[in-house]
């Protein structure tokens, strides 16, 4: 992932490895022609170079046109900016159809956090994890083009030497093809760049800025690191958009595959409510799985004055009266919940999760009620996608098990076994369960949210499955699941890892497959118990004086499928 240019064993600097590693530019697609013989043009023999979002397993698409203006979350227009090496990287001839774009500004009159890449060590972490697919760009706001040169050489040296520590040509050969330094003032490219940044430039925020791989312009978030401090922002974290681009690129590809039925719940909309026509039972009885496609929207940009500044929870209901007049759940009928959400620290976000089990409570079709209850998203898109994906079951009914509580010494006082009996004709029968923890800086194991809370459900007092959430606790647990949909660099603690969630993510929920050890057509029992360490939690308190007290909230069901 790095790219730097050896000679003589001196480091060349990247600007200079740039313009001497021309020939190492993408594959041309194109047959190579030669004379013959006979003097006349023949197609080479050669076998056709691989295009290269091809050979790194990438979906290409096609160069979107349409951009006009260059503002967030629109189609990003075509630019040049004028490099170090006197050069020219022009984003039109760069473009692969699978690249993203980052953008990075050293902007000294601001009190923000710009990656420091005065460390070796740091600026190999960020080129070691750096998707191949990332054309880096920066610039620098120093005051005069030759103060801006001389702080775009000093980081192109730092670049290259940690290319040469790293000491993979692979990498060198990349970097010279996707590092770049860009000399112009933010306001003086003479491109759409010059509007955004003096649109947004004088907020006191970061404006660093990416184009995806949709072609679409983003914001890159906050690039501090809030485990080794507010001020401290380790390249590396550059790293987490790329990730997460990616993340979004293969889920589209997965949802553009798919056959589905997708109904439209709300479409950027401030409404918590609506009624939802389903197909006829008879074409409900053709799908086995359910999503829900929920989307965060923030109400303009930047992302930290649009959006809501906590991480709060969000949930997704599905509820029996057909009234959505009512916004108060509790007023509305009984209503369930399908889907939990954590929102970002003032960013937007997208996630798509399974609600299969519910399918059982709509196999008749027709109007049904569903509801969102956030604190923290000022618009919001949800739709339900419906699907076959040859299961060769589905769900046909539930029933509910456990709900959650103060986690402490009485947490397991008074739940008694509950007795199931699935009907003749079930083919799989399974646990499902939303479950996180929340409280913390009450007690020395920091819990609900950062300890490794654990649920252990007991089938006919024989076999046991355990529920647990290692990562809780952990100084990056939630950093390291960008590529699975946590919504990188955050306004706030979003790195920590927690107890079965993080901050803008959907709840993945946990089920486990129960058939073995069931007696279907006859009577069976389960048992829960909330667990620490595999022991009923006895909290030991702490004497800070600060944070909230353990909680577990959780919904279970027993799902039984046809």
């Amino acid at each position: 992932m790095n790219s730097t240019l050896i000679l003589n064993r001196k480091i060349a600097p990247l600007s200079l490895a740039l313009a001497l590693l021309t020939a190492c530019e993408k594959p041309n697609p194109t047959p190579n022609v030669k004379a013959d013989d006979s003097g006349s043009d023949s197609v080479d023999s050669t076998p056709e170079p691989v295009p290269w979002c091809e050979a790194e397993g990438l979906t290409a698409r096609s160069w979107d046109p349409s951009g006009t203006t260059g503002e967030f979350d629109t189609v990003a227009p075509d630019f040049s900016l004028e490099l170090l090496d006197g050069t020219t990287w022009t984003y039109s001839t760069a473009f692969t159809g699978c690249d993203s774009v980052i953008l990075v500004v050293d902007r000294p009159d601001l009190s923000v956090p710009y990656p420091d890449f005065g460390k070796t060590a740091d600026v190999k972490e960020w080129l070691a994890a750096s998707p191949r697919n990332v054309h880096w760009v920066f610039m620098s706001d120093q005051g005069g083009a030759q103060k801006r040169a001389d702080a775009l050489t000093t980081l192109s040296d730092k670049i290259a030497e940690a290319l040469d520590r790293l000491g993979d040509d692979a990498v060198t050969t990349w970097a010279a093809e996707h590092v770049h330094f860009a000399t112009a003032s933010t306001t003086r490219t003479d491109t759409w760049i010059d509007t955004l940044f003096t649109t947004y430039g004088n907020s006191g925020l970061p404006l660093n800025f990416a184009i995806d791989r949709f072609q679409k312009v983003r914001e890159l978030g906050y690039l501090a690191d809030p485990i080794t401090g507010w001020n401290s922002a380790p390249p590396v974290f550059l790293d987490y958009e790329a990730q997460y681009y990616n993340m979004e690129s293969d889920r589209q590809d997965r949802l553009d595959a798919e056959d589905a039925t997708v109904l439209s719940v709300f479409v950027e909309s401030g409404e918590r409510a609506a009624t939802v026509t389903f197909p006829s039972s008879t074409i409900m009885a053709g799908f086995d799985t359910m999503e829900l496609d929920m989307t965060f929207i923030c109400n303009g940009h930047p992302d930290a004055t649009g959006c809501g500044e906590w991480d709060y929870l969000a949930y997704a209901y599905l509820c029996d009266n057909d009234d959505a007049s009512t916004t108060d759940v509790d007023e509305s009928g009984q209503c369930t919940e399908m889907g939990r959400f954590i929102t970002a620290y003032a960013r937007p976000g997208r996630w798509v999760v399974d609600a299969t089990p519910f399918l059982s409570k709509l196999q008749d079709g027709g109007d049904h009620v569903i509801r969102v209850d956030s604190a923290n998203a000022p618009l919001i898109s949800l739709d339900v996608r419906l699907t076959n994906q040859g299961k060769g079951y589905r769900p046909v009914a539930m029933q509910y098990l456990w709900s959650g509580g103060g986690f402490n010494s009485d947490y397991n006082t008074g739940r008694e076994d509950i007795a199931f009996n699935p009907p003749a004709g079930t083919q799989r029968v399974a646990l499902w369960t939303l479950v996180t923890g929340h409280g913390y800086g009450q007690d020395r194991e920091n819990c609900a949210e950062f300890c490794n809370h654990q649920h252990e459900f007991t089938v006919n007092a024989a076999q046991s499955y355990l529920e647990e959430f290692t990562m809780a606790g952990t100084n990056y647990g939630c950093a390291e699941q960008v590529s699975e949909g946590t919504v990188p660099n955050q306004y706030g603690t979003w790195v920590l890892g927690r107890g079965g969630w993080c901050p803008g993510r959907a709840v993945d929920p946990w089920e486990a497959d129960i058939t073995d050890a069931v007696d279907i057509g006859a009577s069976n029992s389960m048992q829960y118990r909330g667990l620490f360490e595999g022991d009923t939690y006895v909290p030991v308190p702490y004497n800070s004086g600060q944070g909230f007290g353990a909680t577990i909230v959780a919904n279970t069901w027993m799902v039984y499928y046809e």
